[in-house]
C-alpha cells in the first residue's frame, strides 16, 4: 500500500509522472528538444558575445564594453517585460516561437562579421526582445501539451533545461574558441575572430529549435485563438499599477520585504561578475579567449550542485537561515576569487561560489512562493523582477565605470608584487555588496521570525467523548464521488457488524439543513467570506452536539461528508481567510473534536465540475482557479498530516476507489477490531 506522500506525489505529478513519461508525449518531447537546443545555444552565444566585446574593448575599456552588451540585453525586460506576455495571448504561440528562433539564429550568425560595438549592442537588444516573446509563449503553451497533474514535472524540466545548460554552453564555447584559435594560423578569418565558430553553431541550434517547434500540436489550439480575442489591451499604465500594488504589499510584510531586498542586492553583486568576468579572466588572469568560458563552466556546475542540495539541507537547517547563510558564503567566495592569481585557482573557488549562489536563489524564491498569498504573488514577483533588473542595470553600468576610473595599480608586500587592478577592486566591492545583502536579509528574517505567531497546528488536542466510536470523514472537491463512496462504505461496515451513522455538512440537523439551503443556493448571492465561514462553523457545532458526539459515545462509526478540513481548504485557502484562523474557529465550534481518519478523494477540478452537471450550487459556481486552490490545499493538508489521511485518486472506477476506501476504514478501525478479538 502506497504512503500518503506517494499518493500525493502521484496526483500532483511530482513523482510517478516522470521525465520519461513526459517524453512519451510527442509534442512535449519536441518542445523539450527545442528548449534544450535553444538554451544551450543561448548560453554558448552569451559567453561568446561577452568575450567578443571584451576583446574589442581592449584592456582599458573591456569592462565598459561588456557592461554595454549586458545593459542592451537587460533593457528590453525593463521596458517591455510587464506587457510582453500579452503577445502570447494575442497571436499564434507556435508561430511566435518559430519566428523568434529563426530571427535570433540569423542575428547571432551575423555577429561574427560585425566590427562595431554599437552594432553588437543593437543586435543584442533585438535578440532579447525576441526572447521576451519566446519565453511567455513557451510557458503558456505547456498546459496545452500535458495534463494538469504533470505541470509540476513539466515546469521542473523547463527550469533545469533553461539554467542547467549554462555549463554545457560554456563548455561548447571554450572548446570551439580553442579550435578557432588553433586554426587561426591557417585561416586568417579566425585569427581575429575566435568567437565565430561558437556563434555559428548557436545559430544552427536555433534553426533546429524552430524545426522542433513546427511539429508541436497543441491539444486546444482553437481555445487559444478564442481566448486571444479576449486578451487585455497592451497597457503599460496597468502594468505599473500592478507593480505599485506589489511594492505596497512588500512594505506591510517584513519577511517578504527581507527576502526581496536580499535577492535584489544579490542581483547587484551578480552584475559585477557578469560585467567584469570577461575582462578579469582575459587581462587580469591572462587566460585568453577561453578563460571566461572556464569560469562559466565552474559557475554553472556549482549552481546546479547548490540547487540540487536544497532538498537535503532543509532537513537540517531552516530555510531562512540557509538563504542568508548561502548569500554570505557566495560573497565571501567572490572576495577570494577576485584575489586569485591564476584562472585555475579562480575556477576552483567559482564552484563553491556558484553552489552558494544557486542555493540562495532557489531558497529565496521558494520562501517567497510559500509566504505570499496567491492574490499578491503575481504583482510581488513582478515588482521583484523589475527591482532586480534595475539593480542589475545600475551595477552593470557602475562597476565597469569604477574599474575604469580606478585604473591598474600594483603594490609590493614582503618583496612580492601585488596586482591591484581596477577590475579586482570592483569585484571586491561587488562581493561586499552581496555580503551586505546577506546581513540585511538576516536582520529582516530574524525580526520576522520573532514576530511570527506561534503555529496552532492542524490537529489540536481533542476532547473525545467516552465510548469506542470512530469519526471517519470523507473530503474532496466538487464531483469527487464522496456521496457514492460513503454509501458503499456504510454497507461495508454494516456487513462487518458495526453500527453506522451517516451524516453530511453543512446539514445533518434541522438547524443545519436550513443553514445549508442558505449557504448553497445560488439565489443567496454574494456572501462575505467571514460570514460564510461562521455559517459553516455554526452548522458544524450543531451537528457535533446533536449527532456526532452522542453516536461516538454509543460506540458507533460516524461517516461524515465533509468536516473541519473542508473549511480550512475552502474558506481558509480558497477564500483567503487564513488556515490558522479558520482552524481556531472550528476547534472552538467542535469543542476540539477532530476525525479519527480522513479519506480524501482527489480529482482535478475540471473533471469534478463536469461530473457535477449543470445544476450547480453557489460554491460549485466558483471559477476553476478557486477550485484548483482548494484541491491543492487539500493535498497540502494531507501531506502535513499523513497519520490521519488516506488519499485516493477519485478518477478511477467506482469499485477500485471503494477497495482503497475499505483499506482506510480497516486501518482506522484496526484498534477496535483488535480489542474485540482479545475480548473473545
Amino acid at each position: 500500500m502506497a504512503t500518503v506522500a506517494e499518493e500525493i506525489a502521484a496526483l500532483r505529478g511530482t513523482r510517478r509522472a516522470t521525465f520519461k513519461d513526459l517524453l512519451r508525449n510527442p509534442s512535449f518531447s519536441r518542445l523539450w528538444r527545442s528548449m534544450l537546443a535553444s538554451s544551450a545555444a543561448d548560453w554558448t552565444c552569451f559567453v561568446a558575445v561577452a568575450s567578443l566585446v571584451a576583446r574589442l574593448g581592449g584592456e582599458r575599456l573591456g569592462g565598459t564594453a561588456v557592461a554595454g552588451v549586458m545593459v542592451a540585453r537587460l533593457l528590453p525586460s525593463v521596458l517591455f517585460g510587464p506587457i510582453a506576455g500579452v503577445f502570447a495571448d494575442r497571436f499564434d504561440r507556435r508561430k511566435l516561437m518559430i519566428g523568434a528562433h529563426l530571427a535570433r539564429g540569423v542575428m547571432y550568425a551575423s555577429m561574427a562579421f560585425v566590427p562595431s560595438l554599437w552594432m553588437i549592442y543593437l543586435l543584442s537588444f533585438s535578440i532579447e526582445c525576441l526572447s521576451l516573446i519566446w519565453n511567455p509563449a513557451k510557458d503558456a503553451i505547456v498546459p496545452n501539451l500535458v495534463p494538469r497533474r504533470q505541470l509540476a514535472n513539466a515546469n521542473s524540466v523547463n527550469m533545469v533545461t533553461t539554467y542547467g545548460t549554462l555549463p554545457l554552453g560554456a563548455t561548447i564555447y571554450t572548446a570551439l574558441a580553442g579550435i578557432a584559435t588553433a586554426i587561426g594560423a591557417r585561416i586568417d578569418f579566425f585569427e581575429g575572430r575566435p568567437e565565430a565558430l561558437a556563434l555559428w553553431l548557436g545559430a544552427l541550434a536555433f534553426f533546429f529549435s524552430a524545426r522542433m517547434v513546427s511539429g508541436i500540436d497543441p491539444r486546444r489550439g482553437a481555445g487559444l485563438r478564442a481566448r486571444a480575442g479576449a486578451a487585455p489591451r497592451l497597457s503599460p499604465g496597468l502594468a505599473f499599477q500592478e507593480i505599485r500594488e506589489g511594492i505596497r504589499f512588500l512594505r506591510k510584510h517584513a519577511l517578504v520585504r527581507a527576502m526581496t531586498l536580499g535577492i535584489v542586492m544579490a542581483f547587484a553583486g551578480a552584475g559585477a561578475v557578469m560585467s567584469l568576468g570577461p575582462v578579469f579572466s582575459r587581462y587580469t588572469l591572462h587566460a585568453g579567449s577561453t578563460g571566461f568560458g572556464f569560469l562559466m563552466i565552474a559557475l554553472g556546475a556549482g549552481m546546479g550542485l547548490g540547487m540540487a542540495s536544497l532538498a537535503v539541507l532543509v532537513r537540517f537547517v531552516d530555510r531562512d537561515r540557509l538563504h542568508y547563510g548561502a548569500l554570505f558564503g557566495s560573497g565571501l567566495f567572490l572576495l577570494v576569487i577576485a584575489a586569485m592569481p591564476t584562472i585555475g585557482l579562480a575556477a576552483l573557488f567559482t564552484v563553491p561560489m556558484g553552489a552558494a549562489a544557486g542555493l540562495a536563489w532557489v531558497s529565496g524564491y521558494t520562501m517567497l512562493q510559500e509566504n505570499v498569498s496567491d492574490e499578491f504573488r503575481g504583482r510581488t514577483f513582478a515588482s521583484l523582477t523589475v527591482s532586480a533588473h534595475i539593480a542589475l542595470f545600475l551595477s552593470l553600468a557602475g562597476f565597469p565605470a569604477l574599474a575604469t576610473a580606478v585604473g591598474n595599480h600594483s603594490a609590493t608586500l614582503a618583496g612580492r608584487g601585488i596586482d591591484l587592478s581596477g577590475t579586482r577592486l570592483a569585484l571586491w566591492l561587488g562581493a561586499l555588496v552581496v555580503v551586505s545583502a546577506s546581513m540585511l536579509s538576516r536582520r529582516g528574517l530574524k525580526r520576522s521570525r520573532l514576530a511570527r505567531p506561534r503555529a496552532l497546528g492542524l490537529l489540536p488536542k481533542s476532547r473525545k467523548p467516552e465510548g469506542t466510536g470512530k469519526l471517519i470523514v470523507f473530503e474532496g472537491g466538487e464531483g469527487s464521488g464522496k456521496g457514492t463512496q460513503i454509501g458503499l462504505a456504510s454497507r461495508y461496515l454494516e456487513g462487518k457488524g458495526h453500527e453506522v451513522v451517516v451524516t453530511r455538512e453543512p446539514g445533518g440537523t434541522e438547524f443545519g439543513d436550513r443553514l445549508r439551503e442558505t449557504i448553497l443556493r445560488p439565489e443567496t448571492g454574494s456572501v462575505d467570506p467571514r460570514a460564510e465561514a461562521l455559517l459553516f462553523a455554526a452548522s458544524r457545532a450543531q451537528l457535533v452536539s446533536n449527532v456526532i458526539r452522542p453516536a461516538l459515545a454509543e460506540g458507533k462509526v460516524v461517516l461524515c461528508d465533509r468536516f473541519v478540513d473542508s473549511s480550512v481548504a475552502y474558506q481558509g485557502v480558497g477564500r483567503g481567510l487564513g488556515e490558522q484562523d479558520i482552524l481556531a474557529l472550528n476547534a472552538w465550534a467542535t469543542q476540539g473534536l477532530f476525525p479519527d481518519a480522513v479519506v480524501l478523494l482527489h480529482m482535478e477540478p475540471e473533471q469534478g465540475l463536469a461530473r457535477a452537471g449543470a445544476d450547480l450550487d453557489r460554491i460549485e459556481q466558483e471559477d476553476v482557479a478557486f477550485h484548483a486552490k482548494v484541491a491543492d490545499a487539500y493535498l497540502r493538508i494531507a501531506e502535513d498530516h499523513p497519520e490521519r489521511f488516506l488519499v485516493v485518486d477519485g478518477r478511477g472506477p467506482t469499485e477500485v476507489v471503494h477497495e482503497r476506501v475499505c483499506e482506510a476504514l480497516d486501518r482506522a478501525l484496526a484498534t477496535e477490531e483488535d480489542q474485540r478479538a482479545g475480548a473473545t
